[in-house]
């Protein structure tokens, strides 16, 4: 019977944390999550039907590097306002919407990774980074394609933070150790309730996982974990919650809606396998 309580753990720990775990995991590990899931799920996303982005003729945009160097930078600056007013006006431009993702944001999410691996940016200005360019992707009218619709073979996760959190590193690091145990990971950095539930709406996972920062934020959780399962096409979809919030306080999953609390990575994956047995 899994144990619905946090137990304690080393500092750090998010819906499993690392540990222990090296600079240079740390650094492969978000620098695999950009490569292989946030880059791929920007660039897959798909226009909304009745895009106002759909003029008779549209043109390409081709920055240059300098450029993508300085929307980079702008994105991690968390300078919101100005970051949306120069997308704004490649939208006004008549910018095709393929070229804004291709050639800007893209490559401006590769160049975070980038100045992650050179220590030339911190995971907090990189997580800020990308959440900008994420919101982008909703900003201007895309959405992510649907995934699975149905459970498969392989077992399918969703690891998230709860809204208010900005946890990409260590979802990342846990993310390895699901995929080192044969899950297939979505990792989701949407920052609203919204967004997160239309992710479990749109495709099929077997298990969800919610890291969360701080107590603070275990206000409302309960409600956000009722949603998320009702919204989801899993309608019996397991929640394992973790992050700092549950290092030093002692939680009962039940009283939150979910199934378990994990305070390391491994404890997570141990955990998993026991709630999704397919």
């Amino acid at each position: 019977m899994l144990n619905s309580t946090t137990h304690s753990a080393a500092p750090h720990a998010i819906p499993g944390a690392y540990g222990q775990s090296s600079v240079d995991a740390c650094t492969g590990s978000l620098r695999s999550l950009i490569e292989s899931q946030i880059i791929p799920r920007l660039l897959e996303a798909h226009p909304r039907v009745g895009d106002v982005n759909a003029p008779d003729v549209e043109r390409d945009y081709q920055p240059t590097a300098t450029e993508v160097t300085a929307f980079a930078e702008l994105c991690m600056a968390n300078e919101r306002t100005q970051v949306l007013t120069f997308i704004e006006k490649l939208l006004l431009d008549n910018v095709n919407n393929d070229s804004i993702f291709l050639n800007l944001i893209a490559p401006a999410a590769r160049h975070l990774g980038w100045l992650w691996e050179q220590e030339r940016a911190d995971f907090t200005q990189v997580t800020m980074g990308l959440l900008q360019m994420h919101q982008i992707t909703h900003r201007i009218g895309y959405e992510h394609p649907s995934g699975p619709q149905q459970a498969g073979s392989s077992r399918r996760v969703m690891l998230a933070g709860a809204p208010g959190s900005q946890h990409i590193l260590g979802l990342a690091m846990v993310s390895e150790f699901f995929r080192k145990h044969g899950w297939q990971v979505v990792v989701d950095i949407s920052t609203t309730p919204a967004e997160l539930c239309a992710t479990v709406k749109n495709e099929w996972f077997d298990l969800m996982g919610l890291s969360v920062g701080v107590t603070e934020q275990l206000d409302g959780l309960a409600e956000l974990i009722a949603t998320l399962k009702k919204k989801s096409r899993n309608r019996d979809i397991p929640v394992l919650l973790g992050g700092p919030a549950f290092l030093f306080h002692t939680v009962d999953a039940r009283s939150l809606g979910a199934d378990g609390i994990a305070t390391d990575a491994l404890e997570g994956v141990q955990m998993a396998s026991l709630l999704v047995t397919n």
